[in-house]
């Protein structure tokens, strides 16, 4: 109302109130809806741009015409006359004329608020108020000495004015916060600051996922039994989603956990087989966190030990001889060089296979740990947690469960660091795999022994000591022993080396290969390469559970830290926070409109005093 009889007026405006859809020439496309929604400030907009051809230093008699619509209005129709409401005896002409035409017509109720000069006006073209309607002050009888229980709120001077103030001032109030802290978001929902956010989150994540590693009671988020695990593992396996990058695909893993469940008729079958035969402790408990873990590194040595070579490649094993045979670079190949090539034949394929299974199965449990951390983050919001922790820990929580960015970046970041520790964990295991399969003698070379026997450092019984010493050895003879004893100490050692027991049966050691002896020792060498087969296995199972046991402290110590630090958007989400800082900015400037408009309207309201 205050934008339809603002000061300034120069013409007559006519309002046709109607109840509906607006149908206004001047208005169109205007709705008044709620006072939160748009539609509400782009209406008052439109009303605000159609009364400004009333504005303006020369007087019109044309009325305005503008028809206003809304839902619950009544039909009627209103005219207001510009310039304040005077008796006295300069008044234009042009006033006057749109007094005549418009007050002095008997079809047209006047509407008086005031009284004084607005009540003689009407009474000057109605002397009876027969079509004159009193409203507000001009109905009360305050002015004229006598007392009435008009309220001041249905008033229409100062005191409607201190009243409609007040009012206004309560519903600011009200909506002050909410328009303010629309504002807040377009602020710290910035690239830099999420970034910012995110990489603190990041940190806190970290610093959890120690604590829930070491273990935490009472925190049985993802908390899974060993069956329970396996089967979901296969699931995501056969589903292609065990990949981890370019060094473990999703096929690959596939292939390898349908390998390893294959002799067992399927998972349940490998479940069963470790909790009744191998006996893997908590293998029917619910666990997560490091309890989790170190059942997966018992799981993971199990399943590199029960490895085992192709029954097709052991059976066509004199052919893969011939075909390994031949003349190298030096000459002719020995029996060593064929049996290097045989074992990567035989083992290097299948203990791959394994060796992708053992990093799957780190990598997937490791991945599948957010939960257990965003669950024991949650319990220090309250507890004696809070006064244990930093609080830290429940703000960065907080900001992660709302804002759906940084939670993707925190655990994008966090997968990440887990593919590079699974990584490594691959690369150590399959340089040890590909050494021993170019060179099994090496793998297989007896062990040296220590010497053991330490009678010979006994000091002597005191009653020997007592009795005459015996004559000293001259030194020359005892050197000239040492040194012969050394050098078959270094004879007997480098014979049981090159024994039976170092890879190739004696028959066969330093000989040119011969493919007329393949059928004859083809069976010797088959039962060799098993053995260096089984025994790789078991160095790799070791080495499994030794390399992914230190992963894990590299994951926690500096992977983590190195990713979180890392944190950056890639091209579809920094396209998502384009688009959503673009929307906060719409919000943050009808935020700004409307505080603006209210400055506006207090000024107005002052003024009106």
């Amino acid at each position: 109302m205050s934008v339809l009889v603002q000061p300034g007026m120069r013409q007559p405006m006519a309002l046709e109130l109607r109840s509906g859809r607006p149908v206004s020439h001047r208005c169109s496309n205007a709705e008044l809806g709620s006072p939160q929604a748009p539609e509400a400030e782009y209406w008052l907009q439109g009303v605000r741009n159609a009364t400004q051809q009333a504005l303006g230093h020369r007087l019109k008699l044309d009325a305005l015409r503008l028809r206003l619509s809304a839902a619950g209005c009544a039909n009627l129709d209103v005219v207001d006359l510009p310039e304040k409401c005077s008796v006295l005896a300069d008044v234009p002409l042009k006033i006057e004329e749109m007094r005549m035409r418009h007050l002095g017509s008997s079809s047209n109720l006047l509407v008086c608020l005031e009284r004084g000069p607005p009540l003689e006006l009407c009474r000057r073209f109605d002397p009876q108020l027969r079509r004159t309607v009193l409203v507000g002050a001009a109905s009360s009888n305050v002015s004229l000495g006598g007392d009435d229980s008009v309220p001041a709120s249905i008033l229409c001077g100062t005191d409607a004015a201190l009243c409609l103030e007040e009012r206004f001032a309560e519903l600011c109030k009200e909506r002050a916060s909410q328009w303010l802290t629309s504002r807040w978001p377009q602020r710290w929902e910035s690239a830099l600051e999420m970034l910012s956010k995110a990489r603190s989150a990041g940190f806190s994540f970290g610093r959890a996922l120690q604590e829930v590693i070491q273990g935490t009671p009472g925190c049985n988020a993802g908390a899974l039994t060993l069956e329970e695990e396996l089967l979901d593992f296969a699931s995501s396996a056969a589903k292609g989603h065990g990949g981890a990058g370019d060094f473990l695909l999703g096929q690959d893993v596939a292939s390898a956990a349908a390998e390893a469940f294959e002799c067992f008729g399927g998972v349940e079958g490998y479940s069963a087989y470790l909790r009744n035969e191998v006996q893997i402790p908590g293998a029917d408990v619910a666990l997560n966190g490091g309890a989790a873990w170190r059942r997966l590194l018992a799981e993971i040595e199990v399943a590199m030990r029960l490895a085992r070579p192709p029954e097709e490649s052991i059976k066509n094993i004199s052919l893969a001889a011939i075909c390994a045979g031949g003349t190298g670079v030096h000459g002719h190949q020995r029996w060593e060089d064929v049996a290097s090539k045989l074992m990567l034949t035989i083992a290097f394929e299948p203990l791959m296979r394994r060796l992708r299974y053992v990093a799957a199965r780190v990598i997937w449990l490791l991945r599948h740990q957010k939960l257990a951390v965003a669950q024991w983050m949650s319990f220090l919001a309250e507890g004696p947690g809070a006064r244990i922790y930093s609080p830290l820990f429940t703000q960065h929580l907080a900001v992660m469960r709302s804002s759906p960015v940084v939670r993707d970046l925190v655990f994008s970041a966090y997968d990440d660091a887990v593919s590079a520790v699974g990584e490594q964990l691959m690369k150590n295991l399959t340089g040890t795999l590909t050494a021993a399969c170019v060179n099994p003698e090496i793998m297989l070379r007896p062990r040296t022994e220590p010497e053991l026997d330490l009678s010979s450092l006994i000091k002597k019984p005191e009653a020997q000591e007592l009795t005459a010493p015996e004559p000293a050895e001259p030194a020359a003879k005892r050197g000239a022993l040492s040194r012969s004893e050394a050098k078959g100490r270094v004879l007997v050692e480098m014979r049981r080396r090159s024994g039976p027991s170092g890879g190739l049966p004696p028959k066969l050691q330093d000989r040119v290969f011969d493919p007329k002896d393949v059928k004859s020792a083809a069976p010797l060498v088959a039962l060799k390469l098993q053995r260096a087969f089984n025994v790789l296995a078991g160095i790799l199972a070791t080495q499994a559970y030794a390399f992914a046991d230190a992963s894990l402290a590299t994951l926690c110590r500096r992977q983590v830290d190195e990713a979180m630090n890392g944190i950056d958007f890639n091209a579809e989400q920094r396209r998502v926070l384009e688009d959503r800082h673009t929307e906060l900015q719409e919000v943050a400037s009808q935020v700004e409109g409307r505080l603006a408009a209210v400055q506006r309207c207090l000024t107005a309201l002052r003024a009106a005093r």
